[in-house]
């Protein structure tokens, strides 16, 4: 009896000391991926700072595009009232071209009567001078019979000469008056033509302005939209470290999970090689049954990934010539017919969900001793896992389809060592870690 009590104080011990023995590897199981689910609280924080560094962009540049608005609003109003004065100047320019009209005309008109005057004095010149000039009019006055007839005759060549001298004054006068009337007309053509000069160049500057204000507007407005983009990516790119951090946070639960299940296995098994007892002799059917599969579902292949779909490598990882060049940062796999997708690892889904870019896509993270592991698989048909789901290696996930911004069926295919980022900096050659 005492025998028995000290066996089973014994193996009492011995069990605890695995439990206890066992607890290390537990902790370890759930803090190997502490360090990742800190790594991604760190991004979403910098996405996060990154958002609303945007969203204060985006305030900048809508109170930019109100002062522009105000800037056209005051620009249009001196436009109205430069349109005004334009109207103005130019309803005083048909006033005016009127007004030279007229002068052209009483110019004209006073011309020809200077032309008229002109060959009147020329033939009186003519006569004077034929007749010996002024000693015609003394002939005239002494020639006089009385005295009464002096004084007549007198009169007469008072009065001939005065009407000589009243053309001479008459012709002066009106040859005055059409230097003044040119002069007129040219002082107002030259001021008009000043005037509308410098209106149209008026307007010209501030039609330049205005488009410049339009075109700053448009530059704005694009980059609101850019901004706004951003803002949408940045909020795609945090749910998915959420989900990825989701996924983590279930993994280390399930690899703790599995740590104690071991401990205890351990512990049992330590129990019964101590207590003498015969082995069951169970088989251990692990009862693992594969991929289920069907038609052109890949083999499941040995090492840490398997080929994620059947067809042939359609483009490679790196630098490529076609589709706009660029990068590429996986592999393509094409195709015919219905062609399943499974998973390449052990692991857990981060984020199943349609994307204007990869189409219907899934997203699995994987810990391979300690190392974290992402898996893209894009342009699906069609999906039947969800976000959070724990997946085996093979697990069928999919369609290969052709959503997305895809030319043709086939299978994106990315491999990242580490957690996936926006700049996919940790994206791999996936053929460097699996049998193609």
């Amino acid at each position: 009896m005492k025998e028995n009590k000290k066996s089973k104080v014994m193996i009492m011990v011995l069990s605890s000391t695995f439990i206890i023995g066992a607890i290390p590897s537990v902790s370890f199981a759930e803090s190997k991926y502490q360090t990742q689910i800190d790594s991604i609280e760190k991004k979403r924080s910098e996405v996060k700072e990154k958002t609303e560094a945007t969203k204060d962009k985006i305030d900048d540049l809508q109170q930019d595009q109100a002062n522009v608005v105000k800037k056209l609003e005051q620009l249009d109003v001196k436009m109205k009232e430069t349109k005004r004065q334009v109207n103005q100047t130019q309803d005083a320019v048909e006033s005016g071209k009127k007004e030279i009209s007229k002068l052209k005309e009483e110019i004209k008109f006073i011309e020809k009567r200077i032309e008229s005057r002109q060959e009147l004095l020329k033939d009186r010149m003519r006569s004077l001078q034929k007749s010996g000039g002024m000693l015609s009019y003394i002939d005239v006055i002494l020639g006089s019979n009385s005295f009464g007839d002096l004084i007549q005759r007198m009169s007469a060549v008072q009065v001939i000469m005065e009407a000589d001298e009243d053309i001479i004054n008459q012709q002066n006068l009106d040859l005055k008056i059409v230097n003044s009337k040119k002069d007129e007309m040219t002082v107002k053509q030259a001021k008009i033509e000043r005037d509308l000069a410098n209106l149209e160049t008026l307007n010209k500057q501030l039609s330049n302005q205005v488009n410049e204000q339009n075109n700053l507007m448009a530059s704005l407005k694009e980059q609101e939209k850019e901004a706004h983009e951003d803002v949408l990516n940045l909020k795609e790119q945090d749910e998915l470290l959420a989900s990825q951090q989701i996924a983590l946070k279930k993994a280390a639960e399930e690899a703790k999970r599995k740590a104690a299940e071991e401990a205890r296995l351990k512990a049992e098994r330590e129990k019964e090689k101590n207590d003498n007892k015969p082995s069951n002799g169970g088989s251990g059917n692990s009862g693992n049954s594969g991929n289920s599969g069907g038609g052109s579902t890949p083999p499941i292949s040995s090492g840490n990934f398997t080929r994620p779909a059947a067809g042939y490598i359609s483009s490679g990882f790196g630098n490529r010539s076609f589709d706009g060049g660029g990068f590429h940062d996986g592999v393509d796999i094409a195709g015919s017919g219905t062609v399943p997708v499974v998973s390449a690892g052990d692991g857990v889904v981060i984020r199943a969900y349609t994307s204007s870019s990869y189409g219907n896509c899934v997203f699995i993270t994987h810990n391979i001793g300690g190392q974290v592991w992402t898996t893209v698989y894009a342009h699906l048909d069609s999906f039947n896992v969800s976000t959070g789901q724990s997946v085996s290696k093979g697990t069928k996930i999919g369609f290969m389809g052709n959503t997305g911004h895809s030319f043709g069926q086939h299978l994106h295919f990315e491999l990242h060592k580490g957690e996936w980022n926006a700049s996919k900096s940790n994206a791999v050659d996936p053929q460097k870690y699996i049998n193609f």
